[in-house]
């Protein structure tokens, strides 16, 4: 086995090209051996080919010489003629009979020599002119070739530009998006302080207020603003306006008697005595009921307008006041008549 005997040319304008050798080889083999347009159709077509770098190997050839050549066959015509004047001047002597076969053997063998050499000047003719072509067949490939090559790497380099510029679109989407939540978080705390601060002094001043009164207390005694019988006829008018519906008063009555019981066993338990206006719970069973928050402000809770709260203050607990509620609570439960009875 051998390997094929290609084109150097075309070889070489492939190598140049940045083919590997074994690789532009094979293409030149199974293009044909014919043009470099061919070679690189070739190698395009079968670039994922496993082999496509093994060299291609041909069975050997032998020779077997049968005839003369064309060269031979003109050495031949020239040596006759070399001899056909040598012997000129010894055939000048021979008989005259001779003279005119041997004057037209060597025209003969002239005119073929001359008829041989257009022919030779005629094949090298075309072989220039077919070179020439080919050199430019070549070299528009190779433009070809380089111009494609070109516009593959601009498309390359605008896909990577596009992808760079939507990397920096989501990481600058993602900043935007990380700002806005940190400018809502802000917010968030910042009403939430204010909420906070708000109700701290609307607390403040509630105290200011009682201190104030209590001060005034001192200066004028008095009987205390709430007795038994004004916590009794709260809690009467409450099962009055809500007689058709018992279960509605007694779950209102075991709500103000559970928020009493919290604060007399924990009165430094502020959240006792911290309830939201607008809890679902406090609003369906008490604070939604006419006479329900009325006896809670009895027992010592203020109403905080701004902030949506009852609250009583440490120094506003009463724990007489608010045994006393929550003995009036308890009657007005176990009596099945309270209420009822009273005009």
């Amino acid at each position: 086995m051998a390997t094929p005997q290609l084109d150097k040319r075309i070889l070489s304008e492939l190598e140049l090209m940045g083919f590997p050798t074994a690789r532009s080889i094979r293409a030149l083999h199974f293009s044909g051996n014919s043009s470099l347009e061919s070679a690189i159709n070739w190698l395009l077509e079968h670039e994922n080919d496993p082999d496509i770098d093994q060299l291609p190997l041909i069975p050997r050839e032998i020779n077997i010489e049968c005839g003369d050549t064309p060269n031979e066959a003109r050495n031949d015509i020239q040596g006759m003629r070399a001899n056909a004047q040598e012997s000129k001047p010894e055939e000048s002597t021979a008989a005259g009979r001779q003279k005119p076969v041997l004057y037209t053997f060597i025209n003969c063998c002239h005119t073929s020599h001359l008829n041989f050499l257009y022919q030779e000047t005629s094949q090298v003719e075309r072989e220039l002119n077919a070179d020439q072509n080919e050199d430019e067949v070549r070299r528009r490939i190779i433009e070809l070739f380089k111009s494609k090559q070109d516009g593959q790497e601009r498309e390359r380099g605008r896909i990577r530009n596009q992808l760079q510029e939507d990397k920096r679109e989501r990481i600058r989407a993602a900043k935007d998006l990380m700002e806005a939540k940190r400018t809502l978080e802000e917010n968030q705390r910042k009403c939430v302080m204010e909420s906070r601060k708000a109700d701290q002094e609307e607390e403040k001043r509630a105290r200011e207020r009682i201190r104030k009164r209590i001060e005034d207390d001192k200066i004028k005694p008095v009987e205390p603003a709430v007795s038994p019988e004004q916590l009794r006829d709260c809690l009467r008018n409450l099962k009055k306006n809500y007689k058709d519906d018992t279960t509605k008063v007694t779950r209102a009555f075991q709500i103000l008697l559970k928020i009493i019981a919290n604060i007399v066993k924990n009165p430094e338990e502020e959240k006792f005595r911290r309830i939201r206006l607008n809890n679902p719970v406090f609003k369906e069973r008490v604070g939604d009921l006419q006479g329900g928050v009325e006896f809670l402000e009895l027992c010592g809770f203020m109403k905080l307008a701004i902030s949506g709260y009852l609250v009583m203050p440490r120094d506003k607990i009463n724990l007489a006041l608010l045994n006393a509620a929550g003995v009036e609570v308890a009657s007005a439960m176990e009596n099945p008549y309270f209420g009822l009875l009273s005009k």
